[in-house]
């Protein structure tokens, strides 16, 4: 995204919106309303079907790019908002772009936001949505060795999350897919330069990510809990393959790469983009931002790439 895209979509959404004293059902509407601007329907791939599903009781809708019965990929999507805005319809963006450049079913939940359902309500939703999606893979994609996690920002964490509590699980999963994540909840750390470098500006704000925290969070909640700040635990090793993407004028820039680097050095496979003139929100603007088009395209063909490496393996 050019400087010109920044000016153009900040304007439109205003540079400090997440800092206004907004009611949360406003705010709920602003990203409805400022998805459908960014990217209108008629600019989202078409789909041979889309459906809405009980994922185990979570609402759900399910993405299928083709008809046949040829085995596919199945990806869980987890939309973003910062655990307190986003839906079915926002996340409709992105998942479409997957189904339709990797030819894979995805499947999108709705899971529980807060301030009325603060963690771990919204942890567990996308933890049963992912039970239901491995009950379910033949249905789906109907190939186990390509099931992907992934989620963007406020997804993002709890897509990692799911990764690093996936271990074990059978299925494996083929790869996590980390769209500028929040991995490090704790508001007060110097850690992470972007923070500072970013915090005004810039479409996502830092006073924005500290109210979405504060909000998300029980006054009791442990930001040290790996299932909180998944670059906070003790053991990164035995994790599925990563595709970390960031964007370069983001105060969460700098958390994600870190995260990509301790994956790496605990020997998980990486692949880490970060696309430069891009915010906070970039690939949510694919009907307004060439660079968002273009950081989408390489996204989607780096994760083929990957999804690829584990099938040869």
């Amino acid at each position: 995204m050019m400087a010109t895209d920044i000016q153009y979509v900040v304007r439109a959404l205003g540079s400090d919106a997440s800092t206004d004293p907004w009611t949360i059902d406003i705010a709920r509407q602003v990203h409805e309303q400022s998805a459908s601007w960014l990217t209108p329907d008629d600019l989202r791939p078409p789909m041979a079907r889309v459906e809405e599903v009980s994922a185990n009781g979570v609402e759900a809708r399910v993405y299928r790019p083709t008809t046949d019965d040829a085995p596919r990929p199945t990806l869980l999507w987890l939309h973003g908002g910062g655990w307190m805005t986003g839906s079915l319809d926002t996340a409709d963006i992105i998942a479409r772009a997957f189904a339709s450049a990797l030819n894979t079913v995805v499947v999108t939940p709705h899971y529980r936001l807060a301030p009325e359902h603060p963690w771990p309500a919204g942890l567990n939703d996308v933890r049963t949505a992912l039970d239901w999606v491995t009950g379910n893979l033949g249905d789906l994609g109907g190939d186990p060795r390509r099931l992907v996690v992934g989620g963007d920002s406020a997804g993002g964490n709890l897509a990692a999350v799911l990764a690093q509590e996936s271990r074990s699980r059978q299925p494996r999963l083929a790869a996590q897919v980390l769209i500028y994540p929040v991995v490090d909840l704790d508001v007060t750390t110097s850690e992470y330069a972007s923070r500072g470098s970013f915090a005004k500006g810039f479409h996502l704000e830092l006073e924005g990510v500290i109210q979405c925290v504060t909000t998300y969070l029980p006054l009791n909640a442990d930001v040290a809990d790996p299932s909180i700040s998944p670059i906070r635990s003790s053991s990164l090793a035995g994790l599925p393959p990563a595709l970390i993407a960031t964007a370069d004028l983001d105060p969460l820039r700098d958390e994600g790469r870190l995260y990509a680097d301790k994956l790496q050095e605990a020997g998980v496979p990486v692949r880490y983009l970060n696309t430069p003139g891009m915010v906070h929100g970039g690939f949510d603007m694919l009907g307004v931002s060439p660079t968002a088009r273009t950081a989408m395209a390489l996204l989607t063909d780096t994760l083929t790439q990957v999804l690829g490496d584990q099938v040869r393996s």
